[in-house]
């Protein structure tokens, strides 16, 4: 099993922007396959925002989320005693062996977690056999090839060229989104829905 390396880490700045996000602001792809009871998985959940989000939308279903990191589940786990939602779970655990049977959950959702692993096809596979038959799938990355920003920035571009150098030093795709497609053919999965979107950051 691949002993991946995140290259974001898990600092205070990290963590700030993670808890920014939401299913609105950074799920919208998959709100139209949720209804309640459903069963839902969230892979490489990180600090819960959007697993809660996701919670409350197919509230009364169970939703479990999970992460490799033990500091951030205990904050996703606090985030969701504070909000009292009781119909999810959090705990620690890894994409390529999954602590669940085969067909688990309606949907199994990863939010930029491919981006970060040496081996995406074999978390996919993982990923569908947890899944029912007739459920969901879903997964959105970053393509830090993508990004850009006004004015020439030089130190914006030298800091991107080196993510990205370090980022495959670790094994890892940065450019993940525009594999997605292809990862999850190669994964086995037959009806694939490719869709795209972008955050904009405009403000002084």
């Amino acid at each position: 099993m691949p002993d991946d390396t995140y290259t974001h880490g898990h600092h205070a700045s990290v963590l700030r922007s993670h808890e920014w996000r939401t299913a609105e602001n950074s799920a919208g792809y998959l709100l139209g396959d949720l209804a309640p009871g459903q069963r839902l998985l969230d892979v490489g959940c990180g600090p819960g925002t959007i697993t809660l989000d996701l919670a409350a939308r197919v509230a009364p279903g169970v939703v479990v989320g999970f992460d490799r990191s033990p500091e951030v589940i205990e904050r996703a786990q606090a985030a969701a005693d504070r909000a009292g939602r009781d119909n999810v779970s959090f705990s620690v655990g890894d994409v390529y062996a999954i602590d669940a049977d085969d067909d688990s959950f309606d949907v199994v959702h990863a939010h930029q977690v491919l981006q970060h692993l040496s081996d995406p096809v074999g978390a996919l596979v993982e990923m569908g056999r947890v899944c029912t038959t007739d459920g969901v799938v879903a997964a959105r990355d970053a393509d830090y090839g993508g990004m850009f920003w006004a004015g020439g920035d030089e130190r914006l571009d030298r800091w991107l060229a080196l993510y990205r150098e370090v980022a495959r030093a670790n094994g890892a795709e940065p450019d993940a989104a525009r594999h997605l497609t292809g990862w999850a053919r190669a994964a086995g999965f037959s009806e694939i829905t490719p869709t795209a979107e972008s955050w904009l950051f405009a403000t002084p």
